[in-house]
């Protein structure tokens, strides 16, 4: 039997801000296309707005890991579907953040989560 998975869904980069801001731990890895940092259960993520650009830090202790900075205004869209990487069983979603010419869009950095962006029963933000 042929499964088909769920369709992508769409939305722009404020909203995925919004949402990513209440589920950092729920951030299994993430990166653009020069680097990626992995989640560990002794790190934890700190997203903070600095000169209109949005910076995710890894962190272990006080003590920085790793550092992303996205310049949002420059993501034409946010797309989230099933990661295909993934034992469907996982529930592990992946969100490409486009941008570039709206001809030849580009993965401008990348997100796996814990799940999608509807609501998940009993979740309250902590990693699954």
């Amino acid at each position: 039997m042929d499964l088909l998975a769920p369709p992508a869904r769409t939305l722009n980069f404020d909203a995925f801000w919004r949402w990513l801001q209440e589920h950092t731990n729920c951030i299994l890895r993430c990166g653009s296309p020069d680097m990626t940092l992995f989640d560990h259960d002794d790190f934890h993520w700190m997203l903070m707005e600095e000169e209109r650009q949005h910076v995710l830090q890894l962190i272990k202790g006080k003590s920085l890991v790793g550092e992303m900075v996205m310049v949002g205004r420059e993501v034409t869209e946010v797309s989230i579907s099933p990661d295909p990487d993934a034992d469907p069983q996982a529930g592990h979603f992946l969100v490409e953040l486009m941008g570039g010419p709206k001809e030849d869009p580009q993965v401008m950095y990348h997100f796996v989560m814990a799940h999608g962006i509807e609501p998940v029963a009993g979740h309250q933000g902590f990693k699954h």
